[in-house]
Formats: C-alpha cells, sequence, structure tokens
C-alpha cells in the first residue's frame, strides 16, 4: 500500500509543480515595483500630472492602442540600446516612470524599468505596470489609438 502511494506521489509531483509554476507566474525582475492597473487608473483619472507612461511595445502596437498620455520607445532586445538609452534619458527624473509591455512575466517592461535605475533614476521614481497592457485590456480599460 505505502509503495503505491509513493507511486501515485511521484507521479502527481511533475502535473502539481507545473500548476504552480503557472499558477504563480514569476515575473521578470520581481526586485522592481509593480503598480497595478487600478491604481494607474486612478492616478490618470484624477489629473495626476506627476508621472509618465512609457509604453515599451514595437510602434505598431503602440499606433494600434496604447494607454492614454502613454510615450512609446520600443525596447528590441536585439537592437543596439544606445538610441533607446537617449530617448531614456530625456524622460523628466523627478516623475515616476510607470513602464508597461504586452508580456505576461513584464519581461520588456522590466528590463526598460531596470535600464532607467542603471542610468541614474531614483529607485523610488521607476515602476512596472503589472499584467502590462494585456491586464489593462482584461479589465476592459481604454486604449487610445495614435491619430
Amino acid at each position: 500500500m505505502k509503495r503505491l502511494f509513493f507511486i501515485a506521489l511521484l507521479m502527481a509531483s511533475p502535473l502539481a509543480l507545473s500548476a504552480v509554476a503557472f499558477a504563480g507566474e514569476d515575473v521578470a525582475f520581481p526586485e522592481i515595483p509593480r503598480i497595478s492597473v487600478e491604481e494607474l487608473k486612478q492616478k490618470i483619472d484624477a489629473g495626476d500630472t506627476d508621472f509618465v507612461v512609457l509604453d515599451v511595445r514595437d510602434g505598431s502596437s503602440y499606433a494600434a492602442g496604447h494607454i492614454k498620455g502613454a510615450v512609446n520607445i520600443y525596447y528590441d532586445a536585439t537592437g543596439d540600446p544606445m538610441n533607446r538609452q537617449m530617448m531614456l534619458i530625456a524622460l523628466p527624473m523627478d516623475k515616476l516612470v510607470v513602464t508597461y509591455c504586452d508580456c505576461t512575466d513584464d519581461a520588456s517592461s522590466g528590463t526598460i524599468a531596470d535600464e532607467l535605475l542603471v542610468l541614474g533614476y531614483e529607485p523610488d521614481k521607476v515602476k512596472v505596470l503589472s499584467g502590462g497592457s494585456l491586464k489593462w485590456v482584461e479589465v476592459k480599460y481604454p486604449m487610445v489609438p495614435s491619430e
């Protein structure tokens, strides 16, 4: 009986582990603070101007629909980072910068947030939008197309 229980436990373990890994999906750069879509929407609706929303998706995704007021600086992992970093440095250092992408693990937005920190932005002035544009759309917040 013990042997059957042990075999059943061994067979179920990979399934249980994969379910846990999927349910608690890891995010890139977990040390960088997150802001929820609800918190960001409240800031936007309140007319708060002490932050910048940074869309790191490609230009066509940004043009098709982005968070109102967002600035687009595309994160291309294969491209030369120098041009991107020159644009990042132009962002205000005295305002909160909220990065977002359309990755389920916040990988691109986390990478850009990390680059901002390396460029000298204060840790309390950089956050990643938790769940990015996918979460924003999921809760039915509006995305606006480029004009």
